[in-house]
């Protein structure tokens, strides 16, 4: 259940991503990074551990939800919720666990082949902006995607059934089966 609803999801922030991408015009260089749609963020997003990864101040709760950019032209979207983790790109889907360690840990296993985006250590994480190193070399900064809960909603929307409805006449009997 909960992978279906980050799937709908992600699949939802790939599709807005993809059309604002197309109708803007807008395209990546050939690198490896993945930036948000916005373009890169200036200066660098985190200091870097002594391993090479920084991330050591970013817990699982600061990475829920879901963060899109774009890898080669392509849209890249990753939803992470309850330990649950989403990915789509590379014309794949990647699904697994996302874990509190020593850093925030992703694990994903691909369909379609995609194995670039298998192992991933969130770097940074502030609310805009996440970084995942993946063991590929792979670097993806990702925005973090408005929340698409329904907003101004009326509140006087009528909950019951209006009384003195007429009943439905009862229904003739089928006949007996031989």
């Amino acid at each position: 259940m909960i992978v279906r609803t980050l799937i709908r999801n992600g699949a939802a922030a790939v599709t807005a991503l993809a059309a604002a991408a197309a109708l803007t015009a807008c395209g990546s260089d050939s690198g490896k990074s993945a930036e948000p749609a916005d373009g890169p963020a200036s200066g660098s997003p985190s200091a870097s551990a002594p391993g090479g990864h920084g991330g050591h101040d970013v817990a699982l709760a600061d990475v829920e939800g879901t963060w899109n950019g774009a890898a080669d032209g392509k849209p890249v979207s990753l939803t992470i919720g309850q330990g649950q983790a989403v990915m789509l790109a590379e014309g794949s889907i990647c699904q697994g666990t996302a874990t509190q360690a020593e850093h925030v840990e992703l694990a994903l296993s691909c369909q379609g082949g995609a194995a670039k985006r298998t192992k991933g250590v969130v770097e940074s994480a502030d609310g805009k902006q996440l970084v995942v190193v993946w063991e590929s070399g792979t670097r993806d900064t990702l925005a973090k995607a408005p929340d698409a809960a329904p907003t101004g909603l009326p509140s006087d929307i009528p909950t019951d059934f209006p009384s003195g409805l007429p009943s439905v006449p009862p229904l003739p009997s089928l006949p007996p089966t031989p």
